[in-house]
């Protein structure tokens, strides 16, 4: 991490400077994860009670705004790539902030849907994908380390946000909680995303020397070459799995605990617990990313997540076994942010890093879209979460096949960079 401090540049502007650009951003990626994307469950049970829609109703509108953040992914990774970062991140966080206003003072179904298709655009600009395409801009070879900080930090966002959203609403209740949550993520898109995120006039740095830039032919459209890649379907595979079991866990865990009669002192510790499990796994990859490849972070990383699934659908109410469920998940879930961010240039190739990455995010948050209404329609039909859960297990076990095979296929492909951390 000290590497990654030391490599702003003196001479530099100290708001343009590498290091700072990476904690500010990464900052930026603590509160819109915690405020945006983490809080919405705990909206459900209020707004259930106050305006009488029914769960598949509100969950529903959730996927439809995480169905329009998967459109976006593409087009946004290929802006990125033109170094359009600052205006789209910006106008990110004001579109967050104008939705939640707008979601406090909502009163009708319609206009609830609205409000999450403009969340779902907002996600698209401001979470972890744009973000690690815009680092990468700026830190070229070295975006892994750049990648693992980011993630580090931005690994504490569910501790942050559940907890500070779950207070607020249970003293100001949920409307004008959602108005203080629209004033902080103002505060983002001017404080961070304008004034750090680099312009269109900052040159990026390369990730690798490409050869064929200078041989004079026509440069390759980097996603139609990145899609003839047999390893990138393999992602497509593990990444879309995640991405379902990922975001239905992310927005059912606290009803779910709930319906087995666990207090919810307890639940709000073990969702706290989570995040700084994400961070811990970070840390230990810190510590030991010489002696790990890519491959064998992925095989770890999927071979917990089916196994933490599992340990829910079991039953599970005591805190001694969920602590131990949201260990292993919440070690599982921040590794796999990095290996997300890694996968790319490793796996399929360096050049065109935002819009190859955007592809690969499409499929994945089309699934996570899927996720809560799949889950919620689920629990509907077959009387519980339990069902539900062994479901996720099984999708998680698909997703590590789709691994294996990406992880196989990669070993295959002629030159490409060692897929050491």
């Amino acid at each position: 991490m000290d590497a990654i401090v030391a490599t702003g540049l003196a001479s530099r502007p100290w708001r343009k400077r590498p290091s700072t650009i990476l904690w500010v951003l990464s900052l930026g990626q603590l509160i819109t994860w915690g405020l945006v994307y983490y809080t919405f469950p705990l909206f459900v049970a209020p707004m259930e009670k106050e305006l009488g829609w029914s769960r598949n109703e509100l969950y529903g509108a959730l996927s439809a705004g995480l169905l329009v953040a998967g459109l976006c992914s593409i087009p946004v990774g290929a802006w990125i790539d033109r170094g359009r970062g600052r205006l789209l991140m910006t106008g990110g966080s004001l579109l967050a902030a104008a939705m939640m206003f707008l979601w406090s003072h909502v009163h009708s179904l319609p206009l609830f849907y609205v409000v999450w298709l403009g969340l779902g655009a907002c996600q698209s600009v401001t979470l972890y994908e744009p973000a690690f395409a815009v680092i990468t801009r700026v830190y070229g070879p070295r975006y892994r380390q750049a990648i693992m900080v980011m993630t580090f930090v931005g690994g504490l966002a569910s501790t942050f946000g559940i907890p500070l959203a779950q207070f607020l609403i249970a003293h100001i209740d949920w409307r004008p909680t959602l108005m203080v949550l629209a004033a902080i993520n103002l505060g983002v898109a001017f404080f961070i995303h304008w004034l750090f995120v680099p312009g269109p006039s900052e040159e990026a740095v390369p990730i690798a020397h490409m050869p064929q830039a200078s041989t004079g032919l026509p440069r390759r459209n980097p996603l139609a070459a990145a899609v003839r890649v047999p390893a990138f379907w393999g992602l497509v595979v593990a990444f879309a799995g995640y991405g379902l079991a990922f975001s239905a866990m992310s927005f059912h865990l606290i009803p779910l605990l709930e319906e087995r009669g666990v207090t919810i002192g307890v639940v709000m510790a073990i969702i706290a617990l989570i995040g700084p499990m994400q961070v811990l796994g970070r840390m230990l990859l810190m510590a030991g990313q010489r002696h790990i490849t890519t491959i064998q972070l992925g095989a770890l990383i999927y071979f917990a997540f089916p196994i933490s699934m599992a340990m829910l659908a079991s039953g599970i109410r005591g805190f001694y076994a969920l602590a131990l469920f949201a260990v292993i998940y919440g070690v599982a879930n921040g590794l796999l942010t990095i290996l997300r961010g890694m996968a790319v240039p490793e796996f399929i190739g360096p050049e065109g890093y935002g819009v190859v990455s955007g592809a690969l995010t499409m499929p994945t948050n089309i699934m996570r879209a899927a996720g809560p209404l799949m889950a919620s329609l689920a629990w509907s039909l077959l009387g519980g979460y339990t069902p539900v859960l062994w479901g996720l297990a099984g999708i998680m076990v698909v997703a590590a096949l789709g691994f294996a095979a990406a992880a196989f296929l990669s070993q295959k492909q002629p030159a490409r960079p060692a897929a050491q951390i």
